[in-house]
Protein backbone atom coordinates (compact mmCIF):
# COMPACT_ATOMS: atom_id res chain seq x y z
CA UNK A 1 0.00 0.00 0.00
CA UNK A 2 0.87 3.64 -0.27
CA UNK A 3 1.79 3.55 3.95
CA UNK A 4 0.23 6.76 4.77
CA UNK A 5 -3.01 7.19 6.01
CA UNK A 6 -5.91 5.70 3.62
CA UNK A 7 -8.65 8.42 2.99
CA UNK A 8 -11.03 5.87 2.61
CA UNK A 9 -11.02 2.12 2.07
CA UNK A 10 -14.39 1.12 1.10
CA UNK A 11 -14.70 0.76 -2.60
CA UNK A 12 -18.42 0.67 -2.17
CA UNK A 13 -18.89 2.99 0.67
CA UNK A 14 -19.97 6.70 0.70
CA UNK A 15 -17.06 8.15 1.92
CA UNK A 16 -15.89 11.16 0.29
CA UNK A 17 -11.83 11.83 -0.86
CA UNK A 18 -10.64 14.71 1.58
CA UNK A 19 -14.65 16.14 0.63
CA UNK A 20 -14.39 15.65 -2.81
CA UNK A 21 -15.93 12.43 -5.07
CA UNK A 22 -16.75 9.28 -3.09
CA UNK A 23 -13.80 6.92 -3.14
CA UNK A 24 -16.44 4.75 -4.35
CA UNK A 25 -17.27 6.90 -7.98
CA UNK A 26 -13.18 6.63 -8.67
CA UNK A 27 -13.45 3.47 -8.50
CA UNK A 28 -16.43 2.64 -10.15
CA UNK A 29 -14.88 4.58 -12.79
CA UNK A 30 -11.79 2.97 -13.03
CA UNK A 31 -13.46 -0.39 -13.26
CA UNK A 32 -14.99 1.13 -16.25
CA UNK A 33 -11.70 2.00 -17.77
CA UNK A 34 -10.31 -1.19 -16.95
CA UNK A 35 -12.75 -3.28 -18.79
CA UNK A 36 -11.85 -1.56 -22.08
CA UNK A 37 -8.60 -3.44 -23.22
CA UNK A 38 -6.74 -0.45 -24.61
CA UNK A 39 -3.30 -2.23 -25.18
CA UNK A 40 -1.45 0.04 -28.00
CA UNK A 41 -1.88 -2.56 -30.71
CA UNK A 42 -5.51 -1.49 -30.74
CA UNK A 43 -7.74 0.89 -31.45
CA UNK A 44 -8.69 3.06 -28.46
CA UNK A 45 -11.76 4.60 -29.66
CA UNK A 46 -13.82 3.01 -27.04
CA UNK A 47 -12.49 3.96 -24.45
CA UNK A 48 -12.41 8.00 -25.87
CA UNK A 49 -16.32 7.98 -26.64
CA UNK A 50 -16.83 6.33 -23.08
CA UNK A 51 -14.93 9.57 -21.33
CA UNK A 52 -16.00 12.02 -24.28
CA UNK A 53 -19.89 10.68 -22.60
CA UNK A 54 -18.88 11.01 -19.55
CA UNK A 55 -17.34 14.74 -20.23
CA UNK A 56 -20.93 15.54 -22.18
CA UNK A 57 -23.45 14.62 -19.27
CA UNK A 58 -21.20 17.19 -17.04
CA UNK A 59 -21.90 19.85 -19.64
CA UNK A 60 -17.99 19.82 -21.00
CA UNK A 61 -17.22 19.72 -24.52
CA UNK A 62 -14.26 17.28 -25.59
CA UNK A 63 -12.14 17.55 -28.87
CA UNK A 64 -10.88 14.39 -30.29
CA UNK A 65 -7.54 14.71 -31.84
CA UNK A 66 -7.14 11.47 -34.90
CA UNK A 67 -4.00 9.54 -36.07
CA UNK A 68 -3.72 9.58 -39.34
CA UNK A 69 -5.40 6.21 -39.85
CA UNK A 70 -8.46 6.93 -37.83
CA UNK A 71 -8.38 4.35 -35.58
CA UNK A 72 -6.93 6.18 -32.48
CA UNK A 73 -7.19 9.38 -30.74
CA UNK A 74 -6.54 12.07 -28.40
CA UNK A 75 -8.84 14.09 -25.73
CA UNK A 76 -8.71 17.57 -25.15
CA UNK A 77 -11.28 19.03 -23.12
CA UNK A 78 -11.11 22.71 -21.03
CA UNK A 79 -13.59 23.49 -18.02
CA UNK A 80 -13.82 26.72 -16.85
CA UNK A 81 -12.32 30.23 -18.63
CA UNK A 82 -10.15 29.63 -21.33
CA UNK A 83 -8.51 32.71 -21.54
CA UNK A 84 -6.90 32.39 -18.76
CA UNK A 85 -3.94 30.40 -17.48
CA UNK A 86 -4.82 27.49 -15.94
CA UNK A 87 -3.83 23.47 -15.29
CA UNK A 88 -3.24 20.42 -17.82
CA UNK A 89 -3.87 17.14 -15.95
CA UNK A 90 -2.13 15.03 -18.87
CA UNK A 91 -2.81 10.85 -19.25
CA UNK A 92 -2.62 8.23 -21.65
CA UNK A 93 -5.31 5.59 -22.35
CA UNK A 94 -3.20 2.77 -23.81
CA UNK A 95 -2.09 -0.16 -21.77
CA UNK A 96 0.94 -2.81 -22.36
CA UNK A 97 -0.41 -6.21 -23.15
CA UNK A 98 -0.92 -9.32 -20.96
CA UNK A 99 0.33 -12.05 -23.19
CA UNK A 100 2.42 -14.61 -21.48
CA UNK A 101 1.65 -13.08 -17.95
CA UNK A 102 0.18 -15.47 -14.81
CA UNK A 103 -2.68 -13.17 -13.77
CA UNK A 104 -4.56 -14.41 -10.96
CA UNK A 105 -7.47 -12.61 -12.11
CA UNK A 106 -8.83 -11.16 -15.66
CA UNK A 107 -6.48 -8.76 -16.21
CA UNK A 108 -9.28 -6.51 -18.15
CA UNK A 109 -11.58 -6.71 -14.89
CA UNK A 110 -11.21 -5.02 -12.11
CA UNK A 111 -10.87 -7.23 -9.01
CA UNK A 112 -10.93 -5.97 -5.68
CA UNK A 113 -9.49 -7.27 -2.54
CA UNK A 114 -7.90 -6.47 0.33
CA UNK A 115 -7.98 -3.00 -0.18
CA UNK A 116 -6.58 -2.90 -4.05
CA UNK A 117 -7.76 -2.87 -7.32
CA UNK A 118 -5.89 -5.32 -9.60
CA UNK A 119 -6.26 -4.54 -13.07
CA UNK A 120 -4.51 -3.77 -16.21
CA UNK A 121 -3.73 0.06 -16.59
CA UNK A 122 -4.75 -0.02 -12.55
CA UNK A 123 -1.59 2.01 -11.79
CA UNK A 124 -0.36 3.11 -14.96
CA UNK A 125 -2.55 4.97 -15.32
CA UNK A 126 -6.35 4.71 -15.47
CA UNK A 127 -6.41 5.55 -11.33
CA UNK A 128 -5.24 9.16 -12.13
CA UNK A 129 -7.82 8.99 -14.99
CA UNK A 130 -10.47 7.65 -13.15
CA UNK A 131 -9.50 10.55 -9.94
CA UNK A 132 -10.19 13.21 -12.97
CA UNK A 133 -12.71 12.09 -14.22
CA UNK A 134 -14.76 11.61 -11.29
CA UNK A 135 -13.67 15.09 -10.08
CA UNK A 136 -15.10 16.71 -13.12
CA UNK A 137 -17.96 17.83 -12.01
CA UNK A 138 -16.28 19.71 -9.09
CA UNK A 139 -13.93 21.37 -11.53
CA UNK A 140 -16.91 22.10 -13.46
CA UNK A 141 -18.36 23.90 -10.54
CA UNK A 142 -15.62 25.56 -9.20
CA UNK A 143 -13.87 26.50 -12.52
CA UNK A 144 -14.70 30.28 -12.41
CA UNK A 145 -11.52 31.89 -12.57
CA UNK A 146 -8.92 29.14 -13.56
CA UNK A 147 -9.51 27.02 -16.42
CA UNK A 148 -8.70 22.64 -15.69
CA UNK A 149 -7.30 20.96 -19.07
CA UNK A 150 -7.72 17.57 -19.32
CA UNK A 151 -5.19 16.09 -21.98
CA UNK A 152 -5.41 12.29 -22.96
CA UNK A 153 -3.25 10.53 -25.77
CA UNK A 154 -3.19 7.27 -27.16
CA UNK A 155 0.44 4.89 -27.87
CA UNK A 156 2.17 6.35 -24.90
CA UNK A 157 3.62 2.66 -23.94
CA UNK A 158 5.31 2.83 -27.93
CA UNK A 159 7.36 5.99 -27.04
CA UNK A 160 4.49 8.78 -26.52
CA UNK A 161 3.74 8.35 -30.26
CA UNK A 162 0.11 10.31 -29.79
CA UNK A 163 1.22 12.88 -27.75
CA UNK A 164 2.95 15.39 -30.01
CA UNK A 165 -0.34 16.61 -31.74
CA UNK A 166 -1.85 16.97 -28.38
CA UNK A 167 0.66 18.76 -26.90
CA UNK A 168 0.69 21.07 -30.08
CA UNK A 169 -3.07 21.31 -29.27
CA UNK A 170 -2.31 22.28 -26.01
CA UNK A 171 0.04 25.01 -26.65
CA UNK A 172 -2.16 26.42 -29.15
CA UNK A 173 -5.08 27.23 -26.35
CA UNK A 174 -6.04 31.21 -26.01
CA UNK A 175 -3.90 31.07 -22.94
CA UNK A 176 -1.33 28.04 -22.70
CA UNK A 177 -1.68 25.98 -19.33
CA UNK A 178 0.72 27.48 -16.32
CA UNK A 179 1.24 24.11 -14.84
CA UNK A 180 0.84 20.56 -16.28
CA UNK A 181 0.76 17.22 -14.23
CA UNK A 182 1.33 14.72 -15.86
CA UNK A 183 -0.14 11.45 -13.70
CA UNK A 184 2.28 8.93 -13.91
CA UNK A 185 2.94 7.03 -10.84
CA UNK A 186 5.12 8.19 -8.22
CA UNK A 187 3.25 7.55 -5.25
CA UNK A 188 1.84 11.03 -5.20
CA UNK A 189 5.52 13.11 -5.19
CA UNK A 190 6.20 15.45 -7.49
CA UNK A 191 9.06 14.75 -9.86
CA UNK A 192 10.65 17.80 -11.98
CA UNK A 193 13.03 16.01 -13.61
CA UNK A 194 13.48 12.74 -15.78
CA UNK A 195 15.54 11.65 -18.88
CA UNK A 196 15.01 11.55 -22.31
CA UNK A 197 14.62 8.51 -25.42
CA UNK A 198 15.70 7.58 -28.48
CA UNK A 199 14.57 4.46 -30.11
CA UNK A 200 15.49 2.85 -33.80
CA UNK A 201 15.00 0.07 -35.45
CA UNK A 202 17.28 -1.08 -38.34
CA UNK A 203 16.79 -3.32 -40.85
CA UNK A 204 19.81 -4.47 -42.17
CA UNK A 205 20.00 -6.22 -46.30
CA UNK A 206 23.18 -8.33 -47.16
CA UNK A 207 23.22 -10.86 -49.89
CA UNK A 208 23.25 -14.59 -49.06
CA UNK A 209 25.26 -17.36 -50.42
CA UNK A 210 26.73 -20.61 -49.56
CA UNK A 211 28.93 -20.85 -46.09
CA UNK A 212 31.57 -22.08 -47.98
CA UNK A 213 31.83 -18.85 -50.57
CA UNK A 214 31.33 -16.57 -47.92
CA UNK A 215 33.54 -13.67 -49.88
CA UNK A 216 30.60 -13.50 -52.30
CA UNK A 217 28.17 -13.04 -49.88
CA UNK A 218 27.16 -10.34 -47.60
CA UNK A 219 26.55 -11.38 -43.96
CA UNK A 220 23.85 -8.78 -42.46
CA UNK A 221 24.11 -10.75 -39.20
CA UNK A 222 27.67 -9.80 -38.77
CA UNK A 223 26.82 -6.37 -39.74
CA UNK A 224 24.61 -6.53 -36.81
CA UNK A 225 26.87 -7.73 -34.69
CA UNK A 226 29.44 -5.23 -35.59
CA UNK A 227 27.37 -2.35 -35.25
CA UNK A 228 25.96 -3.85 -31.83
CA UNK A 229 29.56 -3.57 -30.58
CA UNK A 230 29.82 0.30 -31.84
CA UNK A 231 27.21 1.03 -29.67
CA UNK A 232 28.44 -0.85 -26.68
CA UNK A 233 31.94 1.20 -27.34
CA UNK A 234 29.42 4.47 -27.00
CA UNK A 235 27.35 3.75 -24.11
CA UNK A 236 30.75 2.75 -22.24
CA UNK A 237 31.65 6.50 -23.31
CA UNK A 238 28.27 7.86 -22.08
CA UNK A 239 29.01 7.08 -18.44
CA UNK A 240 31.91 9.78 -18.21
CA UNK A 241 28.99 12.18 -17.84
CA UNK A 242 26.60 11.12 -14.62
CA UNK A 243 24.03 13.20 -12.88
CA UNK A 244 23.79 11.68 -9.22
CA UNK A 245 19.99 12.47 -8.91
CA UNK A 246 19.45 9.46 -11.06
CA UNK A 247 19.63 5.52 -11.56
CA UNK A 248 21.75 4.73 -13.58
CA UNK A 249 23.54 8.19 -13.31
CA UNK A 250 24.68 8.75 -17.16
CA UNK A 251 22.78 8.15 -20.58
CA UNK A 252 22.26 4.63 -21.02
CA UNK A 253 22.72 3.24 -24.59
CA UNK A 254 20.93 -0.73 -24.79
CA UNK A 255 20.58 -2.77 -27.86
CA UNK A 256 16.97 -4.50 -26.77
CA UNK A 257 17.52 -7.42 -29.71
CA UNK A 258 19.03 -8.36 -32.89
CA UNK A 259 17.30 -11.28 -35.46
CA UNK A 260 19.04 -12.52 -38.60
CA UNK A 261 19.61 -16.17 -40.00
CA UNK A 262 18.24 -18.99 -40.66
CA UNK A 263 20.64 -21.55 -41.46
CA UNK A 264 24.08 -22.59 -40.40
CA UNK A 265 25.53 -23.18 -44.25
CA UNK A 266 23.71 -20.37 -45.77
CA UNK A 267 25.15 -16.45 -45.04
CA UNK A 268 22.39 -14.36 -43.56
CA UNK A 269 21.06 -12.07 -46.11
CA UNK A 270 18.24 -9.98 -43.68
CA UNK A 271 18.94 -8.82 -39.81
CA UNK A 272 16.95 -6.54 -38.21
CA UNK A 273 18.39 -5.20 -34.51
CA UNK A 274 16.43 -3.01 -31.94
CA UNK A 275 18.30 -0.47 -29.86
CA UNK A 276 17.31 3.10 -27.40
CA UNK A 277 19.45 5.47 -25.84
CA UNK A 278 17.88 7.25 -22.24
CA UNK A 279 19.63 10.55 -22.17
CA UNK A 280 20.30 12.81 -19.16
CA UNK A 281 18.30 16.10 -19.17
CA UNK A 282 21.21 18.78 -20.19
CA UNK A 283 22.98 16.31 -22.73
CA UNK A 284 22.98 17.35 -25.89
CA UNK A 285 20.69 14.78 -27.75
CA UNK A 286 20.80 16.42 -31.34
CA UNK A 287 24.64 15.58 -30.78
CA UNK A 288 24.35 11.83 -29.48
CA UNK A 289 21.78 11.53 -32.27
CA UNK A 290 24.48 12.54 -35.07
CA UNK A 291 26.71 9.78 -33.53
CA UNK A 292 24.30 7.47 -33.79
CA UNK A 293 23.63 8.16 -37.40
CA UNK A 294 27.57 8.18 -38.06
CA UNK A 295 27.92 4.75 -36.43
CA UNK A 296 24.87 3.45 -38.99
CA UNK A 297 26.82 5.02 -41.63
CA UNK A 298 30.15 3.37 -41.09
CA UNK A 299 28.55 -0.24 -40.66
CA UNK A 300 26.38 0.54 -44.19
CA UNK A 301 29.70 1.19 -45.78
CA UNK A 302 31.24 -1.72 -44.28
CA UNK A 303 28.01 -3.62 -45.47
CA UNK A 304 28.54 -2.63 -48.96
CA UNK A 305 32.39 -2.57 -49.22
CA UNK A 306 32.53 -5.41 -51.82
CA UNK A 307 29.02 -6.46 -52.48
CA UNK A 308 26.06 -3.97 -54.51
CA UNK A 309 22.67 -3.99 -53.32
CA UNK A 310 23.50 -3.74 -49.48
CA UNK A 311 21.98 -1.23 -47.17
CA UNK A 312 20.53 -0.32 -43.69
CA UNK A 313 17.45 1.06 -43.25
CA UNK A 314 16.71 2.71 -40.05
CA UNK A 315 13.23 3.33 -38.74
CA UNK A 316 12.25 6.10 -35.52
CA UNK A 317 10.51 3.80 -33.12
CA UNK A 318 10.34 6.83 -30.46
CA UNK A 319 11.65 9.65 -29.61
CA UNK A 320 10.94 12.12 -26.61
CA UNK A 321 12.89 14.99 -24.84
CA UNK A 322 13.76 14.66 -21.17
CA UNK A 323 11.95 16.50 -18.55
CA UNK A 324 14.34 19.29 -16.94
CA UNK A 325 11.97 21.72 -14.45
CA UNK A 326 13.58 23.47 -12.04
CA UNK A 327 13.23 21.99 -8.81
CA UNK A 328 12.46 25.87 -7.65
CA UNK A 329 10.01 26.23 -10.05
CA UNK A 330 6.52 28.08 -9.44
CA UNK A 331 5.14 24.78 -11.26
CA UNK A 332 7.02 22.42 -8.95
CA UNK A 333 6.01 24.48 -5.79
CA UNK A 334 2.57 24.54 -7.22
CA UNK A 335 2.20 20.77 -7.78
CA UNK A 336 3.85 20.32 -4.39
CA UNK A 337 0.79 22.21 -2.82
CA UNK A 338 -1.83 20.42 -4.52
CA UNK A 339 -0.27 17.24 -3.95
CA UNK A 340 0.05 17.41 -0.05
CA UNK A 341 2.88 15.71 0.01
CA UNK A 342 5.55 18.47 1.24
CA UNK A 343 8.93 16.78 0.31
CA UNK A 344 11.45 17.82 -2.06
CA UNK A 345 10.70 16.80 -5.69
CA UNK A 346 12.25 13.81 -6.99
CA UNK A 347 14.01 12.51 -10.56
CA UNK A 348 12.41 9.75 -12.42
CA UNK A 349 14.29 6.52 -14.06
CA UNK A 350 10.87 6.11 -16.71
CA UNK A 351 10.11 9.00 -19.34
CA UNK A 352 6.85 10.61 -20.42
CA UNK A 353 5.26 12.94 -22.10
CA UNK A 354 5.84 15.28 -20.15
CA UNK A 355 9.41 16.42 -21.99
CA UNK A 356 7.32 17.44 -24.74
CA UNK A 357 4.80 19.68 -23.16
CA UNK A 358 8.21 21.46 -21.17
CA UNK A 359 9.75 21.46 -24.79
CA UNK A 360 6.20 23.54 -25.79
CA UNK A 361 7.13 26.22 -23.14
CA UNK A 362 4.45 25.00 -20.60
CA UNK A 363 5.77 24.47 -17.05
CA UNK A 364 5.00 20.36 -16.28
CA UNK A 365 5.86 17.93 -13.38
CA UNK A 366 5.13 14.23 -12.87
CA UNK A 367 3.02 13.67 -10.02
CA UNK A 368 0.48 10.65 -9.90
CA UNK A 369 -1.15 7.60 -7.59
CA UNK A 370 0.98 4.50 -7.65
CA UNK A 371 4.50 2.76 -7.97
CA UNK A 372 5.96 2.41 -11.19
CA UNK A 373 6.95 -1.12 -10.14
CA UNK A 374 3.86 -2.68 -10.17
CA UNK A 375 3.41 -1.33 -13.81
CA UNK A 376 3.74 -3.94 -16.71
CA UNK A 377 3.47 -6.34 -14.44
CA UNK A 378 0.72 -9.58 -13.93
CA UNK A 379 -1.27 -8.47 -10.96
CA UNK A 380 -0.90 -4.87 -11.61
CA UNK A 381 -2.65 -2.92 -8.50
CA UNK A 382 -3.35 -0.02 -6.99
CA UNK A 383 -4.56 1.18 -3.30
CA UNK A 384 -8.11 2.20 -2.53
CA UNK A 385 -6.10 4.30 -0.04
CA UNK A 386 -3.66 5.76 -2.92
CA UNK A 387 -7.11 6.77 -5.05
CA UNK A 388 -8.11 8.42 -2.02
CA UNK A 389 -5.51 10.00 -1.71
CA UNK A 390 -5.09 11.10 -5.90
CA UNK A 391 -8.95 12.32 -5.24
CA UNK A 392 -8.13 14.21 -2.17
CA UNK A 393 -5.39 16.13 -4.78
CA UNK A 394 -8.12 16.95 -7.11
CA UNK A 395 -10.33 18.12 -4.58
CA UNK A 396 -7.59 20.56 -3.49
CA UNK A 397 -7.23 21.40 -7.09
CA UNK A 398 -10.72 22.00 -7.41
CA UNK A 399 -11.07 24.67 -4.34
CA UNK A 400 -8.40 26.71 -5.94
CA UNK A 401 -10.11 27.19 -9.37
CA UNK A 402 -12.91 30.06 -8.24
CA UNK A 403 -9.44 32.16 -7.92
CA UNK A 404 -6.98 33.05 -10.80
CA UNK A 405 -3.62 31.44 -10.11
CA UNK A 406 -1.40 33.60 -7.61
CA UNK A 407 1.61 35.54 -8.93
CA UNK A 408 3.78 33.37 -7.39
CA UNK A 409 2.35 30.61 -9.17
CA UNK A 410 2.84 31.97 -12.25
CA UNK A 411 6.12 30.95 -14.86
CA UNK A 412 6.98 34.86 -15.38
CA UNK A 413 7.25 35.05 -11.53
CA UNK A 414 10.25 32.82 -11.42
Amino acid sequence: MSGRQPAHTDPSGPGLAAGGAPVGRIVDILRDLIAFPTVSSRSNLDIVEYIVSRLAAEGVEARRIFNAAGDKASILATIGPADRPGIALSAHTDVVPVEGQDWSSDPFRADARDGRIYGRGATDMKGFVAAVLAHVPHFKAAATATPVHICLSYDEELGCLGAPDLVAATAALPVPPALCIVGEPTGLRVAHSHKGKLAQRLTFTGRGGHSALPHLAANAVEAAAGLAAGLAALGRELRIVTDPAFTPPWTSLHVGSIHGGGALNFVPDHAVMEFEARILPGTDAIALEATLDGLVAEARAALAANVDGTGITATRLSRYPGLDTPADAPAVRLATELCGIPEAPITLSFGTEAGLFSEAGIPTVVCGPGDIGRAHKADEWIGVDELADAGAMMTRLAAGLAEPLPPAAMPSAH
